[in-house]
């Protein structure tokens, strides 16, 4: 038969025991927290999340930011977006807000309804008193000289940053006024024109970063889906990834 000093020493170790349980549940759910809000939802931006219905692993991003390419395992991975605050949300199928692209001004349960689930690469938050210009306080050159970038890949000429430079100022037009001017134009028609050479091009570049090598006659079912379906190079990318040639590599 034990002793008090026994059945205290016992008890005694038992309540260490939980304290350690309950400590290291503390830690766990914090960490659980920490990884799906990305350190705190925003007051005005948006989180994206990895499921649909805001659910999975997250990250938040503040109204006004600009993530040229996705990392920490995000990329083509977004299944849905919330927002918050007066926001919008452009999202894009390649990095450097390049290829098709989507805006929402409200939340996306599921980015499969809208074509776009998984197929996530870069993405811009802006809040929603304007695009840029009529009064949101940005600054016009920045405003015209990102969207040459993003829409026509080159810094605009003289002429055009004067034209959409006197848009924003005297007609108070907003940035997304700036783009669809620019998407209309035959520069960025002729850039956008997906042709078969084009394709091609994209095939070889994502042969070359996934398997390092040239494509062979096997990759001509890649260059229809980019020709006919606007796959883009992470789109094969990805498909190259699920080759039996990249796993035994």
């Amino acid at each position: 038969m034990c002793g008090w000093s026994d059945l205290l020493g016992r008890r005694g170790y038992s309540w260490f025991v939980i304290a350690l349980l309950v400590v290291a549940f503390q830690l766990s759910t914090a960490g659980t927290v920490g990884a799906q809000f990305g350190g705190g939802q925003p007051r005005e931006g948006a989180c994206f999340y990895k499921d649909s219905d805001f659910r999975g692993p997250s990250f938040c991003v503040q109204a006004g930011e600009r993530r040229e390419s996705l990392s920490g395992g995000f990329d083509d991975e977004v299944s849905s977006i919330r927002m918050y605050g007066r926001v919008e949300v452009v999202v894009y199928r390649d990095t450097r807000f390049r290829d098709d692209s989507r805006r929402f001004s409200s939340d996306v349960r599921d980015l499969q309804n809208e074509g776009f689930n998984d197929r996530i690469s870069s993405i811009e938050v802006r809040g929603r008193g304007g695009w840029g210009g009529g009064g949101s306080g940005q600054n016009p050159e920045r405003i015209v000289r990102r969207a040459y970038q993003d829409l026509l890949q080159r810094e605009p000429d003289e002429a055009g940053m004067r034209l959409y430079r006197s848009r924003i100022i005297d007609d108070g037009w907003t940035e997304q006024q700036v783009r669809e001017a620019l998407r209309k134009s035959p520069e960025y028609r002729e850039l956008t024109t997906m042709t078969r050479p084009k394709a091609q091009e994209i095939v070889r570049r994502a042969y070359l970063s996934v398997l390092n090598r040239e494509p062979d006659a096997g990759s001509r079912g890649y260059v229809d889906r980019v020709f006919k379906d606007k796959w883009t190079q992470a789109d094969v990318e990805r498909e190259l990834r699920k080759s039996p040639e990249y796993r035994q590599r």
